[in-house]
Protein backbone atom coordinates (compact mmCIF):
# COMPACT_ATOMS: atom_id res chain seq x y z
CA UNK A 1 0.00 0.00 0.00
CA UNK A 2 1.26 3.29 -0.91
CA UNK A 3 3.12 6.11 0.56
CA UNK A 4 3.41 9.78 0.48
CA UNK A 5 4.36 10.65 -2.97
CA UNK A 6 2.75 7.57 -4.34
CA UNK A 7 0.66 4.84 -3.00
CA UNK A 8 1.99 1.68 -4.28
CA UNK A 9 0.11 -1.02 -2.56
CA UNK A 10 -3.03 -1.26 -4.53
CA UNK A 11 -2.24 -4.89 -5.29
CA UNK A 12 -0.37 -6.07 -2.25
CA UNK A 13 -2.16 -6.88 0.99
CA UNK A 14 -5.54 -6.21 -0.58
CA UNK A 15 -4.94 -8.43 -3.52
CA UNK A 16 -4.03 -11.39 -1.46
CA UNK A 17 -6.93 -10.80 0.89
CA UNK A 18 -9.39 -10.13 -1.89
CA UNK A 19 -8.22 -12.85 -4.25
CA UNK A 20 -8.74 -15.76 -1.89
CA UNK A 21 -12.46 -16.04 -2.41
CA UNK A 22 -12.17 -15.88 -6.16
CA UNK A 23 -10.23 -19.10 -5.69
CA UNK A 24 -13.07 -20.29 -3.52
CA UNK A 25 -15.60 -19.26 -6.13
CA UNK A 26 -14.52 -22.18 -8.26
CA UNK A 27 -14.87 -24.62 -5.42
CA UNK A 28 -16.90 -25.10 -2.32
CA UNK A 29 -20.07 -23.11 -1.77
CA UNK A 30 -19.17 -19.67 -0.48
CA UNK A 31 -22.00 -17.89 1.32
CA UNK A 32 -23.35 -14.65 -0.10
CA UNK A 33 -21.72 -11.50 1.14
CA UNK A 34 -23.58 -9.12 3.40
CA UNK A 35 -25.17 -6.16 1.68
CA UNK A 36 -24.47 -3.86 4.59
CA UNK A 37 -21.38 -2.88 6.51
CA UNK A 38 -19.66 -5.87 8.11
CA UNK A 39 -20.72 -6.19 11.73
CA UNK A 40 -17.94 -6.20 14.28
CA UNK A 41 -17.05 -9.32 16.20
CA UNK A 42 -18.98 -7.92 19.10
CA UNK A 43 -22.20 -7.95 17.08
CA UNK A 44 -22.27 -11.64 16.40
CA UNK A 45 -24.79 -12.32 19.15
CA UNK A 46 -28.41 -12.69 18.25
CA UNK A 47 -29.62 -9.46 19.83
CA UNK A 48 -28.64 -6.45 21.85
CA UNK A 49 -30.83 -5.19 24.69
CA UNK A 50 -31.45 -1.61 25.72
CA UNK A 51 -33.50 -0.86 28.86
CA UNK A 52 -33.44 2.82 29.79
CA UNK A 53 -35.86 3.19 32.71
CA UNK A 54 -38.67 3.83 32.92
CA UNK A 55 -39.21 2.85 29.28
CA UNK A 56 -40.06 -0.77 28.54
CA UNK A 57 -37.20 -3.02 27.52
CA UNK A 58 -36.63 -2.82 23.77
CA UNK A 59 -34.99 -5.79 22.09
CA UNK A 60 -33.25 -4.76 18.87
CA UNK A 61 -32.16 -7.59 16.57
CA UNK A 62 -28.56 -7.34 15.45
CA UNK A 63 -28.10 -8.37 11.87
CA UNK A 64 -25.79 -11.30 11.29
CA UNK A 65 -24.38 -11.40 7.80
CA UNK A 66 -25.05 -14.47 5.64
CA UNK A 67 -21.37 -15.35 5.89
CA UNK A 68 -21.43 -15.15 9.69
CA UNK A 69 -24.57 -17.26 9.77
CA UNK A 70 -22.92 -19.88 7.57
CA UNK A 71 -19.83 -19.91 9.79
CA UNK A 72 -22.01 -20.44 12.86
CA UNK A 73 -23.92 -23.24 11.16
CA UNK A 74 -20.79 -25.02 9.96
CA UNK A 75 -19.01 -24.56 13.28
CA UNK A 76 -21.93 -26.27 14.96
CA UNK A 77 -21.77 -29.07 12.40
CA UNK A 78 -18.06 -29.80 12.89
CA UNK A 79 -18.37 -29.47 16.66
CA UNK A 80 -21.08 -32.11 16.62
CA UNK A 81 -19.10 -34.29 14.20
CA UNK A 82 -15.42 -33.41 13.75
CA UNK A 83 -15.18 -36.13 11.10
CA UNK A 84 -17.66 -34.27 8.85
CA UNK A 85 -15.07 -33.50 6.17
CA UNK A 86 -17.33 -31.61 3.71
CA UNK A 87 -18.38 -29.28 6.52
CA UNK A 88 -14.75 -28.73 7.52
CA UNK A 89 -13.92 -27.69 3.94
CA UNK A 90 -16.98 -25.48 3.68
CA UNK A 91 -16.13 -23.87 7.02
CA UNK A 92 -12.63 -23.06 5.80
CA UNK A 93 -13.99 -21.39 2.66
CA UNK A 94 -16.63 -19.48 4.67
CA UNK A 95 -13.89 -18.13 6.92
CA UNK A 96 -11.84 -17.07 3.89
CA UNK A 97 -14.91 -15.28 2.55
CA UNK A 98 -15.28 -13.50 5.87
CA UNK A 99 -11.65 -12.38 5.68
CA UNK A 100 -12.51 -10.81 2.32
CA UNK A 101 -15.43 -8.99 3.87
CA UNK A 102 -13.70 -7.75 7.03
CA UNK A 103 -9.89 -8.00 6.49
CA UNK A 104 -9.75 -9.69 9.89
CA UNK A 105 -6.47 -11.67 9.88
CA UNK A 106 -7.38 -13.48 13.11
CA UNK A 107 -9.67 -15.67 11.00
CA UNK A 108 -6.75 -17.27 9.19
CA UNK A 109 -6.04 -19.56 12.14
CA UNK A 110 -9.51 -21.15 12.34
CA UNK A 111 -9.64 -21.41 8.53
CA UNK A 112 -6.30 -23.23 8.51
CA UNK A 113 -7.50 -25.53 11.30
CA UNK A 114 -10.58 -26.41 9.25
CA UNK A 115 -8.58 -27.22 6.11
CA UNK A 116 -6.03 -29.18 8.13
CA UNK A 117 -8.82 -31.22 9.70
CA UNK A 118 -10.36 -31.87 6.30
CA UNK A 119 -7.04 -33.05 4.84
CA UNK A 120 -6.45 -35.32 7.81
CA UNK A 121 -9.86 -36.93 7.29
CA UNK A 122 -9.71 -37.10 3.48
CA UNK A 123 -6.12 -36.71 2.24
CA UNK A 124 -7.24 -36.93 -1.40
CA UNK A 125 -9.81 -34.10 -1.32
CA UNK A 126 -8.49 -31.56 -3.81
CA UNK A 127 -10.84 -28.83 -2.59
CA UNK A 128 -9.26 -28.91 0.86
CA UNK A 129 -5.90 -28.26 -0.80
CA UNK A 130 -7.40 -25.47 -2.91
CA UNK A 131 -8.66 -23.85 0.26
CA UNK A 132 -5.31 -24.15 1.96
CA UNK A 133 -3.63 -22.75 -1.14
CA UNK A 134 -5.96 -19.77 -1.12
CA UNK A 135 -5.16 -19.20 2.53
CA UNK A 136 -1.43 -19.32 1.84
CA UNK A 137 -1.86 -16.82 -0.99
CA UNK A 138 -3.73 -14.56 1.40
CA UNK A 139 -0.81 -14.73 3.83
CA UNK A 140 1.71 -14.09 1.02
CA UNK A 141 3.23 -17.53 1.51
CA UNK A 142 3.58 -17.94 -2.22
CA UNK A 143 6.13 -20.73 -2.40
CA UNK A 144 3.98 -22.84 -0.08
CA UNK A 145 0.90 -21.98 -2.12
CA UNK A 146 2.58 -23.24 -5.29
CA UNK A 147 3.30 -26.61 -3.69
CA UNK A 148 -0.24 -26.83 -2.34
CA UNK A 149 -1.84 -25.76 -5.62
CA UNK A 150 0.13 -28.35 -7.57
CA UNK A 151 -0.94 -31.01 -5.10
CA UNK A 152 -4.57 -29.99 -5.62
CA UNK A 153 -4.13 -30.09 -9.41
CA UNK A 154 -2.53 -33.53 -9.21
CA UNK A 155 -5.46 -34.82 -7.16
CA UNK A 156 -8.04 -33.25 -9.49
CA UNK A 157 -6.56 -32.31 -12.89
CA UNK A 158 -9.85 -30.88 -14.18
CA UNK A 159 -10.52 -28.58 -11.21
CA UNK A 160 -10.00 -24.96 -12.45
CA UNK A 161 -9.62 -23.52 -8.96
CA UNK A 162 -6.64 -25.80 -8.32
CA UNK A 163 -4.93 -24.38 -11.39
CA UNK A 164 -5.90 -20.90 -10.24
CA UNK A 165 -3.86 -21.32 -7.06
CA UNK A 166 -0.88 -22.35 -9.18
CA UNK A 167 -1.28 -19.34 -11.48
CA UNK A 168 -1.51 -16.91 -8.57
CA UNK A 169 1.52 -18.38 -6.85
CA UNK A 170 3.64 -18.26 -10.00
CA UNK A 171 2.68 -14.63 -10.62
CA UNK A 172 3.55 -13.62 -7.08
CA UNK A 173 6.85 -15.48 -7.32
CA UNK A 174 7.75 -13.49 -10.43
CA UNK A 175 7.65 -16.55 -12.70
CA UNK A 176 5.55 -14.87 -15.35
CA UNK A 177 6.21 -17.12 -18.33
CA UNK A 178 5.31 -20.18 -16.28
CA UNK A 179 2.21 -18.35 -15.05
CA UNK A 180 1.15 -17.69 -18.65
CA UNK A 181 1.49 -21.38 -19.48
CA UNK A 182 -0.40 -22.41 -16.35
CA UNK A 183 -3.13 -19.89 -17.14
CA UNK A 184 -3.57 -21.44 -20.59
CA UNK A 185 -4.00 -24.86 -19.00
CA UNK A 186 -6.46 -23.37 -16.49
CA UNK A 187 -8.50 -21.58 -19.15
CA UNK A 188 -8.78 -24.79 -21.16
CA UNK A 189 -10.80 -26.21 -18.26
CA UNK A 190 -13.43 -23.49 -18.43
CA UNK A 191 -14.13 -19.76 -18.67
CA UNK A 192 -15.63 -18.35 -15.51
CA UNK A 193 -14.96 -15.81 -12.79
CA UNK A 194 -12.09 -17.87 -11.39
CA UNK A 195 -10.21 -18.27 -14.65
CA UNK A 196 -11.02 -15.02 -16.46
CA UNK A 197 -9.95 -12.71 -13.64
CA UNK A 198 -6.51 -14.30 -13.72
CA UNK A 199 -6.21 -14.09 -17.48
CA UNK A 200 -7.13 -10.43 -17.18
CA UNK A 201 -4.50 -9.71 -14.53
CA UNK A 202 -1.74 -11.43 -16.49
CA UNK A 203 -2.61 -9.32 -19.52
CA UNK A 204 -2.67 -6.17 -17.39
CA UNK A 205 0.77 -6.95 -16.00
CA UNK A 206 2.11 -7.01 -19.55
CA UNK A 207 0.38 -3.77 -20.51
CA UNK A 208 -2.12 -5.53 -22.78
CA UNK A 209 -5.07 -3.45 -21.66
CA UNK A 210 -7.42 -4.51 -24.47
CA UNK A 211 -7.00 -8.18 -23.57
CA UNK A 212 -7.32 -7.44 -19.85
CA UNK A 213 -10.54 -5.51 -20.44
CA UNK A 214 -12.09 -8.17 -22.66
CA UNK A 215 -11.39 -10.91 -20.12
CA UNK A 216 -12.66 -8.84 -17.20
CA UNK A 217 -15.86 -7.91 -19.03
CA UNK A 218 -16.57 -11.61 -19.43
CA UNK A 219 -15.64 -12.29 -15.81
CA UNK A 220 -18.01 -9.59 -14.57
CA UNK A 221 -20.85 -11.17 -16.54
CA UNK A 222 -20.32 -14.53 -14.86
CA UNK A 223 -21.74 -15.08 -11.42
CA UNK A 224 -19.60 -15.78 -8.41
CA UNK A 225 -21.01 -18.05 -5.75
CA UNK A 226 -20.99 -15.06 -3.41
CA UNK A 227 -22.36 -11.69 -4.59
CA UNK A 228 -19.17 -10.07 -3.29
CA UNK A 229 -17.14 -12.08 -5.79
CA UNK A 230 -19.14 -10.65 -8.68
CA UNK A 231 -18.97 -7.16 -7.18
CA UNK A 232 -15.20 -7.47 -6.97
CA UNK A 233 -15.01 -8.39 -10.65
CA UNK A 234 -17.06 -5.28 -11.44
CA UNK A 235 -14.65 -3.17 -9.35
CA UNK A 236 -11.67 -4.60 -11.21
CA UNK A 237 -13.44 -3.86 -14.49
CA UNK A 238 -13.94 -0.31 -13.27
CA UNK A 239 -10.23 0.05 -12.59
CA UNK A 240 -9.37 -1.19 -16.08
CA UNK A 241 -11.90 1.13 -17.71
CA UNK A 242 -10.32 4.07 -15.90
CA UNK A 243 -6.92 2.92 -17.14
CA UNK A 244 -8.29 2.87 -20.69
CA UNK A 245 -9.37 6.49 -20.40
CA UNK A 246 -13.06 5.73 -19.83
CA UNK A 247 -13.64 7.33 -16.44
CA UNK A 248 -17.42 7.38 -16.91
CA UNK A 249 -17.38 3.67 -17.71
CA UNK A 250 -15.31 3.06 -14.61
CA UNK A 251 -17.79 5.00 -12.51
CA UNK A 252 -20.64 2.93 -13.94
CA UNK A 253 -18.82 -0.31 -13.10
CA UNK A 254 -18.29 0.85 -9.52
CA UNK A 255 -22.01 1.69 -9.31
CA UNK A 256 -22.86 -1.76 -10.68
CA UNK A 257 -20.73 -3.37 -7.98
CA UNK A 258 -22.39 -1.27 -5.31
CA UNK A 259 -25.82 -2.31 -6.58
CA UNK A 260 -24.78 -5.89 -5.80
CA UNK A 261 -23.03 -5.16 -2.49
CA UNK A 262 -24.02 -1.68 -1.31
CA UNK A 263 -21.01 -1.29 0.96
CA UNK A 264 -18.39 -2.75 -1.37
CA UNK A 265 -15.14 -1.18 -0.18
CA UNK A 266 -13.03 -1.69 -3.35
CA UNK A 267 -15.67 0.09 -5.42
CA UNK A 268 -16.00 2.92 -2.91
CA UNK A 269 -12.22 3.32 -3.01
CA UNK A 270 -12.46 3.38 -6.82
CA UNK A 271 -14.93 6.24 -6.52
CA UNK A 272 -12.45 7.92 -4.20
CA UNK A 273 -9.74 7.76 -6.86
CA UNK A 274 -12.14 9.27 -9.38
CA UNK A 275 -12.79 12.09 -6.93
CA UNK A 276 -9.03 12.65 -6.56
CA UNK A 277 -8.73 12.81 -10.35
CA UNK A 278 -11.50 15.42 -10.45
CA UNK A 279 -9.82 17.50 -7.74
CA UNK A 280 -12.66 16.86 -5.30
CA UNK A 281 -10.51 16.18 -2.26
CA UNK A 282 -13.23 16.51 0.39
CA UNK A 283 -15.32 13.95 -1.49
CA UNK A 284 -12.28 11.68 -1.89
CA UNK A 285 -11.51 11.90 1.82
CA UNK A 286 -15.07 10.93 2.71
CA UNK A 287 -15.03 7.99 0.29
CA UNK A 288 -11.66 6.63 1.43
CA UNK A 289 -12.77 7.01 5.05
CA UNK A 290 -15.94 5.05 4.27
CA UNK A 291 -13.98 2.29 2.53
CA UNK A 292 -11.57 2.06 5.47
CA UNK A 293 -14.46 1.93 7.94
CA UNK A 294 -16.00 -0.99 6.05
CA UNK A 295 -12.80 -2.98 5.48
CA UNK A 296 -9.78 -1.77 7.49
CA UNK A 297 -7.10 -2.31 4.86
CA UNK A 298 -3.93 -0.19 4.84
CA UNK A 299 -4.53 0.52 1.14
CA UNK A 300 -7.60 2.59 1.93
CA UNK A 301 -6.10 4.28 4.97
CA UNK A 302 -2.99 5.36 3.05
CA UNK A 303 -5.15 6.68 0.21
CA UNK A 304 -7.06 8.62 2.87
CA UNK A 305 -3.83 10.01 4.29
CA UNK A 306 -2.62 11.03 0.83
CA UNK A 307 -5.85 12.93 0.13
CA UNK A 308 -5.65 14.58 3.54
CA UNK A 309 -2.05 15.60 2.85
CA UNK A 310 -2.91 17.32 -0.42
CA UNK A 311 -5.94 18.95 1.22
CA UNK A 312 -3.61 20.49 3.81
CA UNK A 313 -4.87 18.36 6.70
CA UNK A 314 -1.43 17.30 7.91
CA UNK A 315 -2.46 16.19 11.40
CA UNK A 316 -5.23 14.00 10.04
CA UNK A 317 -2.85 12.54 7.47
CA UNK A 318 -0.27 11.74 10.13
CA UNK A 319 -2.88 9.83 12.09
CA UNK A 320 -3.96 7.94 8.98
CA UNK A 321 -0.42 6.87 8.14
CA UNK A 322 0.13 5.75 11.74
CA UNK A 323 -3.06 3.70 11.55
CA UNK A 324 -1.93 2.11 8.29
CA UNK A 325 1.35 1.11 9.90
CA UNK A 326 -0.53 -0.45 12.83
CA UNK A 327 -2.80 -2.36 10.44
CA UNK A 328 0.18 -3.75 8.51
CA UNK A 329 1.78 -4.82 11.79
CA UNK A 330 -1.46 -6.56 12.75
CA UNK A 331 -1.30 -8.61 9.56
CA UNK A 332 2.35 -9.35 10.31
CA UNK A 333 1.47 -10.55 13.81
CA UNK A 334 -0.91 -13.14 12.37
CA UNK A 335 1.67 -14.60 9.99
CA UNK A 336 1.08 -12.54 6.85
CA UNK A 337 4.33 -11.72 5.03
CA UNK A 338 4.40 -7.92 4.75
CA UNK A 339 7.96 -7.02 3.73
CA UNK A 340 6.88 -5.40 0.47
CA UNK A 341 4.08 -3.46 2.16
CA UNK A 342 6.46 -2.16 4.80
CA UNK A 343 9.05 -1.26 2.18
CA UNK A 344 6.62 1.03 0.40
CA UNK A 345 5.27 2.55 3.59
CA UNK A 346 8.76 3.23 4.97
CA UNK A 347 9.94 4.72 1.67
CA UNK A 348 7.26 7.39 1.74
CA UNK A 349 6.46 7.83 5.42
CA UNK A 350 9.40 6.53 7.35
CA UNK A 351 13.02 5.48 6.99
CA UNK A 352 14.19 4.86 3.38
CA UNK A 353 17.04 2.73 4.72
CA UNK A 354 14.58 0.40 6.39
CA UNK A 355 12.48 0.53 3.22
CA UNK A 356 15.41 -0.76 1.20
CA UNK A 357 16.05 -3.58 3.66
CA UNK A 358 12.41 -4.67 3.51
CA UNK A 359 12.36 -4.40 -0.29
CA UNK A 360 15.50 -6.50 -0.69
CA UNK A 361 14.04 -9.17 1.61
CA UNK A 362 10.81 -9.18 -0.39
CA UNK A 363 12.68 -9.43 -3.69
CA UNK A 364 14.77 -12.36 -2.48
CA UNK A 365 11.61 -14.33 -1.73
CA UNK A 366 9.45 -12.99 -4.58
CA UNK A 367 11.45 -11.40 -7.43
CA UNK A 368 8.44 -9.69 -8.99
CA UNK A 369 8.20 -6.45 -10.91
CA UNK A 370 6.56 -4.89 -7.87
CA UNK A 371 9.42 -5.92 -5.62
CA UNK A 372 11.88 -4.48 -8.15
CA UNK A 373 9.86 -1.27 -8.12
CA UNK A 374 10.00 -1.15 -4.31
CA UNK A 375 13.80 -1.46 -4.40
CA UNK A 376 13.98 1.28 -7.02
CA UNK A 377 11.77 3.60 -5.01
CA UNK A 378 13.68 3.06 -1.77
CA UNK A 379 16.96 3.76 -3.56
CA UNK A 380 15.49 6.91 -5.09
CA UNK A 381 14.41 8.12 -1.66
CA UNK A 382 17.97 7.52 -0.50
CA UNK A 383 19.29 9.60 -3.39
CA UNK A 384 20.86 6.60 -5.12
CA UNK A 385 19.19 7.16 -8.46
CA UNK A 386 21.74 5.48 -10.73
CA UNK A 387 21.23 2.25 -8.79
CA UNK A 388 17.50 2.87 -8.71
CA UNK A 389 17.33 3.12 -12.50
CA UNK A 390 18.38 -0.51 -13.07
CA UNK A 391 15.66 -1.75 -10.73
CA UNK A 392 13.10 0.62 -12.23
CA UNK A 393 13.87 -0.76 -15.69
CA UNK A 394 13.36 -4.26 -14.31
CA UNK A 395 10.01 -3.22 -12.88
CA UNK A 396 8.97 -2.13 -16.37
CA UNK A 397 10.26 -5.22 -18.15
CA UNK A 398 6.79 -6.65 -18.75
CA UNK A 399 5.47 -3.40 -20.22
CA UNK A 400 3.28 -2.53 -17.23
CA UNK A 401 1.16 0.59 -17.36
CA UNK A 402 0.64 0.56 -13.59
CA UNK A 403 0.53 4.28 -12.76
CA UNK A 404 2.48 3.90 -9.52
CA UNK A 405 5.34 2.03 -11.20
CA UNK A 406 5.33 4.56 -14.04
CA UNK A 407 5.31 7.47 -11.58
CA UNK A 408 8.29 6.00 -9.74
CA UNK A 409 10.13 5.48 -13.04
CA UNK A 410 9.41 9.05 -14.10
CA UNK A 411 10.64 10.50 -10.82
CA UNK A 412 13.87 8.50 -11.11
CA UNK A 413 14.35 9.58 -14.73
CA UNK A 414 13.82 13.20 -13.72
CA UNK A 415 16.41 12.91 -10.96
CA UNK A 416 18.91 11.57 -13.50
CA UNK A 417 18.21 14.36 -15.99
CA UNK A 418 16.50 12.08 -18.51
CA UNK A 419 13.85 14.57 -19.62
CA UNK A 420 12.36 12.35 -22.34
CA UNK A 421 12.04 9.30 -20.13
CA UNK A 422 10.68 11.34 -17.24
CA UNK A 423 8.06 13.03 -19.38
CA UNK A 424 6.97 9.74 -20.97
CA UNK A 425 6.56 7.90 -17.68
CA UNK A 426 5.01 10.74 -15.71
CA UNK A 427 2.50 11.54 -18.44
CA UNK A 428 1.66 7.86 -18.80
CA UNK A 429 1.03 7.59 -15.05
CA UNK A 430 -1.35 10.56 -15.12
CA UNK A 431 -3.04 9.52 -18.35
CA UNK A 432 -3.62 6.02 -17.03
CA UNK A 433 -5.15 7.11 -13.74
CA UNK A 434 -4.97 10.75 -12.65
CA UNK A 435 -6.34 9.69 -9.27
CA UNK A 436 -3.86 6.86 -8.62
CA UNK A 437 -2.61 8.75 -5.55
CA UNK A 438 -3.41 12.26 -4.41
CA UNK A 439 0.19 12.92 -3.39
CA UNK A 440 1.73 10.96 -6.24
CA UNK A 441 -0.33 12.73 -8.88
CA UNK A 442 0.48 16.11 -7.38
CA UNK A 443 4.19 15.32 -7.36
CA UNK A 444 4.05 13.97 -10.92
CA UNK A 445 2.52 17.26 -12.08
CA UNK A 446 5.14 19.25 -10.19
CA UNK A 447 7.95 17.24 -11.81
CA UNK A 448 6.42 17.69 -15.26
CA UNK A 449 6.17 21.42 -14.73
CA UNK A 450 9.82 21.54 -13.67
CA UNK A 451 10.84 19.76 -16.88
CA UNK A 452 9.62 22.76 -18.84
Amino acid sequence: MMPSPPRTCRRLLPVAVLAIAIVAAGCASSPPATSGPPPSAATSSAASVSAPPPSPVIVTPVRTSPTQAEILRLTAAVTADPADEPSQVALGFALLQRIRETADPSLYAPAEAAFDAARAIAPDDAEAYVGMGGLQLGKHQFADALVTGRKAAALSPTLPSARAVVVDALVELGRYDEADQAAGEMLALGSDLTTLTRVSYLAELRGKLDVALAAMRLAAKSRGLAPENTAFAEALLGNLLVYSGDASGGAEAYRAALSIVPNHAPSIAGQGRLAVAAGKLDEAIALFQRAADIVPLPEYVIALGDAQTVAGRASDASRSYALARAEIQLFQATGVVVDLDLALLEADHGDPGRALAFALTAYKATPTVRAADAIAWALHRLGRDREAKAHSDEALRLGSIDPVIRYHAGAIDAALGDTGGARHNLELALDTDPGFSATGAAEARRLLAALG
